[in-house]
This record gives structure tokens, C-alpha cells and sequence, in this order.
């Protein structure tokens, strides 16, 4: 009686161009499966942020003046340097380029009460441990272009310093929520212009990819609303902006 199998370089054959196919397509699945989990936590923070607004409307009775305007209305534009780059002498294209910031004190104390925070730093978030290092916009500059000088760095990111990787890291209020959210705020008064990180710790944290920067936009009178900021949304290389995020 004849028997048929399959000798063994077959069977390792086999199991080689099995392997070679496994090596070339498990990282593309594994990258569109961690793409698909931070979408799925971008759409929940969006969401607990704009649910947010929407309840300190329902217990104030009226929307509070802590916003920017739903979209560009002018800014400032430096007039002269300091030596090491910063702006010493703005000039502003408006009266009135920036929002209002009349009820912010009312509206920061409202959202605490209305989100799980479980840590806050005012301060040194990243020493304090709220917070991982992340990149800044100055040092976002420097990767782009090595050979740019300190002085120059600045003077580029002059206009939006509050997202500068020191800044981040020492003068950035930052709170983290009970599932591991960080919103981390600007430096403005209220939340006119914060970022989240969508998914904590846990990495790449990187601007465009797990860490977003948005805003709470109004008009006089009108009811707050959570937007992609416009006045400084840092995007490193290969990522994508709030804007892009809430599109797809």
C-alpha cells in the first residue's frame, strides 16, 4: 500500500514563506489596530470634553465668557527680538483678536466638578509626574531642521511658546482623569486653548498622534463649543491634526 505526505523541506518551505508573509503583514495589521484604538479614544475624550461644556451650561443657566472666537480674527505679530530670540514688542492687528476670558476663573472651578480628575499639577506636571516628556514646538522646529540655532527656534515659535517642550514640562497646568486622560492646558485663562492626550501615558505621546490640541470657541452670548485649535496645533512628522482626526 502506497502512502503519500509531504517530505520534511516541504513542510519547512512552507513555513517559511508562511513566516516571510506573517513578517510582512503583522506590523501593517498591528499599526491599523493601534491606529483604530487611538481613534476609538479621541472620539471618547472629544466627547467627555464637549459633554462637559454642555453640563457647566445646564448649571450656570446661561454660557460662560471663556472662549476664542470660532475661528481666526487676527493676532499679534512681533515688532522687535530680544537677544535670544523671544519677542519682546507685540503689535496687535485688533482690539479684539483673542475671545473673551470674562468668566474664566467660574468656568475652570465648573469644569473640575464636572469631569474625574484624579491628579493635578499646576505646576512641573512632567516632574510631578501628571504628565510624560513630550516634544514641543521648539524642539518640533529643531527636528525638522538640525542645524537651526536656539535663537531662531525661538523666533519662529515666538507667537506660540505656551506649547514649547520647557513650557510643557514646568509651566503647564495639567490634570489626569480617571481613565488615564491628560488634558493639559496653555497657559491661557480657561480652556481656550488645551491639549489632550487621548490615550495618558501610554505611548507614542506625540503632537498628532495620541496628544491634540483643541479650544472652546463661542460668540457673545452663544453656547460654548469644543474645536480644533487654530491659534497653535502642533503636528509632528507622520501625524495628524484634531481637525483631520474628527474628519475621518
Amino acid at each position: 500500500m502506497k502512502k503519500i505526505a509531504f517530505t520534511l523541506a516541504e513542510v519547512l518551505i512552507t513555513l517559511g514563506i508562511i513566516g516571510v508573509v506573517a513578517a510582512m503583514t503583522m506590523p501593517v495589521l498591528i499599526s491599523n489596530y493601534r491606529e483604530s484604538v487611538i481613534k476609538n479614544q479621541f472620539k471618547k475624550a472629544y466627547s467627555l470634553v464637549a459633554q462637559s461644556l454642555v453640563q457647566i451650561e445646564a448649571n450656570n443657566g446661561y454660557p460662560l465668557e471663556c472662549y476664542v472666537w470660532p475661528s481666526f480674527r487676527g493676532g499679534n505679530a512681533c515688532l522687535e527680538y530680544a537677544e535670544d530670540g523671544n519677542c519682546k514688542k507685540w503689535a496687535s492687528s485688533t482690539t479684539d483678536p483673542y475671545g473673551s476670558s470674562a468668566n474664566c476663573d467660574i468656568f475652570q472651578q465648573e469644569f473640575e466638578k464636572t469631569v474625574k480628575i484624579i491628579k493635578v499639577c499646576e505646576n512641573n506636571a512632567l516632574a510631578q509626574g501628571c504628565i510624560p516628556e513630550y516634544n514641543g514646538t521648539d524642539s518640533i522646529v529643531k527636528q525638522d531642521n538640525e542645524d537651526i540655532s536656539d535663537v531662531d527656534s525661538n523666533k519662529q515659535t515666538a507667537g506660540i511658546a505656551w506649547w514649547r517642550k520647557n513650557a510643557i514640562a514646568k509651566d503647564r497646568k495639567a490634570y489626569v482623569l480617571a481613565d488615564g486622560t491628560i488634558l493639559l492646558m496653555s497657559g491661557w485663562s480657561g480652556m481656550r486653548i488645551f491639549a489632550i492626550d487621548v490615550n495618558g501615558k501610554r505611548g507614542p505621546n506625540k503632537w498628532g498622534y495620541d496628544l491634540f490640541s483643541f479650544s472652546v470657541s463661542s460668540e457673545p452670548g452663544k453656547s460654548l463649543n469644543l474645536i480644533p485649535s487654530y491659534l497653535a496645533s502642533p503636528v509632528e512628522k507622520g501625524g495628524k491634526s484634531a481637525k483631520q482626526m474628527l474628519s475621518e
